[in-house]
């Protein structure tokens, strides 16, 4: 229990410090690929859409507001689900990171995928590739960051090393 407990610690501190590169990585490379407007900003764009569906208009500091939870528990909670998975089948950075990176393209990008459902973004299909390389790019930082993280914590954790610095106590 105490090392599944861990591992979903440490998975959810690790998605949640990949959100930040995630947002800052997808920011410079819209500037990069001179996409239009905030193609970059995925998250707002998906809670305003639904925010649109459900009737409900949002002031801007309400948005970004609903937007950054909406990230950061995401990040969250898909770093926990990482750890859950690291705790039952381990497997190094360089393959859980893609593999996670292709389960959130997929659940969020692809045709079926939630994002693309709700309107946020336009099918694959209808997507110039500028859009979908961002949206990779998005998924694959976020994984590798999350995988690497992890296994940072981990095995500082295994040493017996508190993640900060020092011995634990």
């Amino acid at each position: 229990m105490a090392r599944e407990q861990s591992a979903l610690v440490h998975g959810l501190v690790a998605g949640l410090v990949a959100g930040i590169p995630q947002v800052l990585v997808t920011q410079a490379e819209g500037r990069l690929l001179r996409l239009p407007g905030r193609r970059a900003d995925i998250g707002p764009r998906f809670v305003q859409r639904v925010a649109q569906h459900l009737g409900q208009p949002l002031s801007p500091p309400l948005h970004w507001a609903l937007a950054a939870v909406f990230h950061f528990g995401y990040a969250a909670q898909w770093g926990s689900l990482y750890g859950l998975a690291q705790q039952r089948r381990p497997v190094g950075p360089l393959v859980g990171g893609p593999l996670l990176a292709t389960l959130l393209y997929v659940l969020a990008f692809s045709p079926w995928g939630a994002a693309t459902r709700a309107g946020a973004e336009r099918a694959p299909a209808r997507r110039p590739e500028r859009e979908s390389l961002l949206h990779w790019t998005a998924a694959l930082t976020y994984g590798l960051v999350t995988a690497y993280t992890y296994r940072w914590l981990h095995e500082r954790a295994a040493v017996g090393q508190h993640p900060l610095g020092g011995a634990r106590t």
